[in-house]
């Protein structure tokens, strides 16, 4: 008797370390305070949280193309960080500052958030959002 006990608080810590990955994951308890933004096509979508810099993008539409994010340091005029979906099957792509790198975006600084498409029936179809990242 006392070997099932164990198994089934076993099971049980299990399950609980198994939630707790889950609610994890970058889909999870993120608040984006910006988005969704859409390229003109609408075959991307993307949203922005400052706090923590998450990004997600999402490729929206069946169509042979790419979601693309490009975040523009408007400062420096150059390319701060890039982010791609490649297919419309409900996930998306994430980033965040825990990346760090280019993914960790300077503060008090303003970027231009370009949303787009590119391949087969996209190459250049852009809509561009500006965000001051002061958090």
């Amino acid at each position: 008797m006392k070997f099932r006990i164990m198994g089934r608080v076993g099971l049980v810590g299990i399950a609980a370390l198994t939630a707790g990955v889950m609610a994890s994951s970058p889909a999870a308890a993120i608040s984006y305070g910006y988005g969704p933004w859409y390229n003109p096509t609408k075959g991307a979508k993307a949203y922005f949280e400052k706090h923590g810099d998450h990004i997600k993008i999402c490729d929206i539409k069946t169509d042979g193309s790419k979601a693309l994010v490009q975040v523009w340091d408007t400062k420096y005029d150059r390319e701060q960080a890039r982010l791609t979906d490649s297919f419309n099957d409900g996930k998306c792509s994430y980033s965040s500052a825990a990346k760090g790198g280019k993914y960790n975006l300077p503060e008090n600084r303003w970027f231009e958030f370009l949303i787009c498409i590119e391949g087969k029936s996209g190459g250049g179809q852009c809509n561009s959002y500006n965000i001051y990242n002061d958090a």
